[in-house]
């Protein structure tokens, strides 16, 4: 939380927004947002993602599947412009198409238990096993992330992701959720080498 506190704007309320968040008050803008982000972030670091982030969302209408769907081609020109990836882009302005086309599947995943909304999840283009936890945590589900750096700092202490989050959100009250996404950005911002070396104080709690 500390870490948390020196390094994001306005700590406090981005740590109350991650406990409160639940999949009813995000809308099929955000899901296409967050969807994007997990397509661009197969193969490619969540940081060069990052910087480039603002961009992709003014080439794609701020994520407004119904004005990607209508500009197809602008949104299709301009995302090549700040990425060169041609499949993702397509899968992402194929998704909008569909969102477009049938509103309000946001609306519908929302009501679902994790298992169930996780299992929706994979049938979308480039969500898969892994991606898909990353995916429904950003989107309300309290879930863990089976990849980056929460596993990797897992795997440090002979453990497994969702055994680390559980166990600190046992011993602290927060979400499971809440928990991997402070520890995801904090491993984003450290890296490996300084994780290895806080391991001995994960091991203490």
């Amino acid at each position: 939380m500390d870490h948390l506190a020196a390094t994001a704007a306005n700590s406090e309320a981005l740590l109350m927004q991650w406990r409160h968040e639940i999949p009813n008050q995000f809308t099929d803008d955000d899901l296409l947002r967050e969807y994007a982000w997990v397509v661009y972030c197969c193969g490619l670091s969540p940081q060069v993602i990052f910087k480039h982030w603002a961009r992709l969302g003014e080439a794609y209408w701020g994520w407004a599947p119904a004005q990607v769907a209508a500009r197809r081609t602008d949104a299709r020109i301009g995302a090549l412009d700040v990425l060169k990836a041609p499949r993702k882009i397509d899968a992402i302005l194929n998704f909008a198409d569909d969102l477009a086309r049938e509103p309000g599947l946001m609306a519908r995943l929302a009501p679902l238990p994790t298992k169930q909304a996780l299992a929706k999840l994979t049938t979308l283009p480039w969500v898969g096993p892994n991606n898909k936890y990353h995916l429904a945590r950003n989107l309300g589900w309290d879930t863990v992330v089976k990849q980056g750096p929460v596993a990797r700092l897992a795997a440090y202490l002979e453990t497994t992701p969702d055994e680390l989050c559980d166990r600190i959100a046992a011993e602290t009250g927060e979400r499971a959720r809440t928990v991997d996404l402070v520890l995801w950005h904090w491993g984003h911002q450290v890296g490996d080498t300084q994780m290895r070396e806080h391991t001995s104080f994960f091991k203490l709690m």
